[in-house]
């Protein structure tokens, strides 16, 4: 999801076209992104909902975790990553999903493919769990190759 967003908050620009650069990406891999914020539909994202928004939770996750989380809520609530996807284009973007992701289920990355207007390329991956623990060495060099001939 921060891929996304910095993508669509940084898009390239004409001037950089033309030798001038500034914060942009060349081309854009998400892995096991969201499509939505306050998503609860698995029992991994009501425990991370707990963790965050509950005064206990924080306190587990202090103490037990070593992580400190604000109590703040977002303000502004920043744009969701379906919001930010059709703002990426023209740059390349490849959403790679496991069909074995036990936080987000295979909605999620096909909406993200859907907002992009057939601009994303959508690898659903057989067997794979999430985000980069779930990755395997191949599937890392496919990403690498496919980043390296997108880059541009």
């Amino acid at each position: 999801s921060v891929v996304l967003r910095h993508a669509a908050l940084h898009p390239k620009s004409d001037q950089e076209h033309e030798g001038r650069t500034g914060a942009h990406s060349d081309a854009v891999v998400s892995v096991s992104a969201p499509a939505r914020w306050y998503y609860r539909g698995t029992a991994p994202m009501r425990r991370l909902h707990w963790l965050v928004t509950r005064p206990m939770g924080r306190a587990v996750g202090r103490y037990g975790l070593r992580t400190r989380i604000h109590h703040r809520e977002w303000d502004p609530v920043p744009s969701s990553p379906v919001e930010s996807v059709p703002l990426i284009a023209p740059t390349p973007l490849l959403i790679v999903h496991g069909d074995r992701d036990g936080y987000f289920p295979l909605d999620h990355p096909r909406m993200l493919a859907a907002a992009s207007g057939d601009h994303a390329d959508l690898w659903l991956e057989r067997g794979m769990g999430h985000a980069e623990n779930a990755a395997d060495d191949e599937l890392l060099a496919r990403i690498g190759q496919w980043a390296a001939a997108h880059a541009g």
